[in-house]
């Protein structure tokens, strides 16, 4: 099933911090966006997200979102301490331990919020989260967690530094280097934020057209509580090779 793809770089203290990469079925154009274009401003709650993605999504048929954020918490039986299983594979900076622990404990207010939109998104909207089977599911709209730092270095490429870090060259030249290897058009004189979420389209891309040469997934199938909170889950990250 073709639709559109978007593709968000969470932030959880403004929303003009959060990235949003739209692209067209079949394009190479990628379209970035304001969250002003989707009536949010001030601090995000997912709450005020989660119905806005969605009506966008509707409005602009939307088949394949992913999100830059953890979709659940850590369970208890993978015998792994204080971390999921695809954060341990791909050693993100913050690391979901069983419900409402975090580590570090600064990174707490974010991942509380990307797991309660990822609920809302899935138990409000009707989005499904990936599944090991992801290719051969019909008629789904795929709600997908991606991790910029490792989808770049799944295409070959330096991770982009951290915005504190980035000076509009250094931007720029990753803006290039990520035309060449994925093929997709982002203009110039994008934000950190724009770059973080167009990185995340090529893993959609190929969830998108049931490529699964194109995606590499790491950690397992999401699980359920008896309260209905996700644990684990998949981190879907391009594969260099086949991303397109």
């Amino acid at each position: 099933m073709q639709g559109n793809i978007l593709a968000v770089d969470l932030a959880s203290k403004k929303y003009k911090d959060i990235g949003f990469a739209l692209l067209p079925a079949g394009a190479v154009e990628v379209i970035f966006l304001k969250a002003e274009e989707l009536g949010l401003s001030g601090k995000p709650y997912a709450s005020d997200l989660a119905p806005a993605l969605n009506q966008f999504c509707l409005d602009r048929d939307v088949k394949v979102l992913i999100l830059d954020g953890p979709q659940g918490w850590k369970s208890p039986h993978t015998g792994i301490e204080h971390m999921r299983i695809g954060e341990r594979v791909l050693n993100t900076p913050a690391k979901t331990g069983v419900i409402g622990h975090v580590k570090p404990g600064s990174a707490l207010r974010y991942v509380a919020f990307s797991i309660s939109l990822f609920h809302s998104l899935r138990v409000d909207f009707g989005w499904s989260l990936l599944t090991r089977n992801w290719h051969t599911a019909k008629r789904k709209r795929w709600l997908v967690e991606g991790f910029p730092t490792s989808a770049w270095k799944t295409l070959g490429l330096s991770s982009l530094p951290a915005k504190s870090r980035t000076k509009r060259k250094e931007l720029n030249q990753w803006a290039d280097e990520f035309k060449i290897v994925s093929g997709l058009h982002v203009g110039s004189n994008l934000t950190h934020d724009d770059l973080q979420a167009a990185v995340l389209l090529p893993a959609a891309i190929a969830i998108q057209s049931q490529n699964v040469n194109g995606v590499v997934l790491s950690g397992m199938d999401p699980r359920y509580t008896w309260s209905g909170d996700v644990l684990e889950g998949w981190i879907a990250n391009p594969y260099v090779n086949d991303a397109l």
